[in-house]
């Protein structure tokens, strides 16, 4: 059996990325339904922004219960050791998923050992990504207590690695390197980029610019065909937490300015609001971020479909 899939419970060893704003109740449970690991990111399925850590909680509480009256598999929370935590959420949502029995988290940020002892002794499984994967923080990560590593090149949408290292090599580097899985992120958008991912050594994927073009994200439909219609040589690249990592965004706005911002040598700008540009459909209010082959993406399929394919990769082998 598939070890990713042995380990968190699920049939498909497809794992939803945390988008935030971009995740929601519906998204999560379609994924798992579909044999895969549904995650739910910070502020997903939230109706509107809240302002205080009581909201906060509040809310994310109410999408969990969503979740679980939408499905009946195993999924995840997103969370983040306290150094890479400066609003301090992931220990009120801790808390939150032990009251609500949710036992897998993923984490994102560099290796934190107390943090995943107690998270392990709470009796979590622990998927952990770090900012900029490396062949010692991979090792770092295992030896702290990581279930699962997640191998993120510079391919992929969201907060990308400011190192240049692509999917594909690290991946083959990191597997290398620990025994525990490693699952690819950055531009696994179909079967074959799968395939090329689970040549190298990835024992499953970590997906989050497909599932955007997904029928049960709740991304608005003017993001979702901007994603689709523009062009791959003209998506805009930036730095930003001071250089420590980067954004590729559809050419808007903000993405301008922060990237007009990095020439003037701030680099730490703006991402704009997600809310309203991928809710809401204000394009130039936010950075549409993707991987670097999401132009190839031609339909808006159901998450079934997209499971499917992807694991394709691993699951007929």
């Amino acid at each position: 059996m598939n070890r990713v899939c042995k380990i968190l419970g699920i049939q498909k060893p497809v794992i939803q990325a945390p988008m935030m704003w971009i995740t929601s109740p519906k998204l999560v449970a379609a994924v798992s339904n579909a044999g895969g690991l549904g995650v739910l990111g910070l502020n997903g399925g939230f109706k509107k922004p809240v302002f205080t850590l009581e909201e906060t909680m509040s809310e994310l509480r109410n999408s969990i219960h969503q979740i679980k009256e939408l499905t009946d598999k195993p999924f995840g929370v997103n969370v983040f050791p306290s150094a890479n935590d400066p609003m301090g959420l992931s220990k009120p949502i801790i808390q939150v998923c032990k009251e609500e029995n949710v036992k897998i988290l993923v984490t994102v940020g560099a290796a934190s050992p107390k943090e995943y002892d107690q998270w392990k002794k709470d009796g979590f499984t622990l998927i952990a990504r770090d900012f900029n994967p490396t062949v010692r923080g991979a090792i770092a990560l295992e030896n702290a207590g990581a279930d699962i590593i997640v191998a993120t090149g510079c391919d992929e949408g969201g907060c990308m690695p400011s190192l240049s290292t692509g999917t594909t090599s690290a991946v083959a580097l990191l597997s290398d390197a620990v025994k525990v899985p490693v699952l690819a992120a950055g531009g696994i958008i179909n079967e074959k980029m799968a395939k090329a991912a689970a040549i190298v050594g990835a024992e499953g994927a970590y997906v989050g610019t497909r599932f955007i073009l997904s029928k049960e994200c709740p991304a608005c439909d003017d993001a979702k065909k901007d994603i689709m219609n523009t062009h791959p040589d003209d998506y805009i690249t930036f730095s930003l937490m001071n250089g420590f990592a980067k954004f590729r965004t559809t050419p808007h706005k903000s993405g301008k300015e922060a990237l007009q911002a990095n020439l003037k040598g701030n680099l730490n700008p703006s991402t704009g609001d997600f809310y309203s540009s991928m809710i809401k459909g204000n394009l130039d209010e936010g950075c549409n971020t993707i991987c670097n082959v999401a132009n190839l993406i031609k339909s808006i399929d159901s998450c079934k479909d997209i499971v499917d394919e992807i694991a394709r990769a691993w699951v007929n082998k």
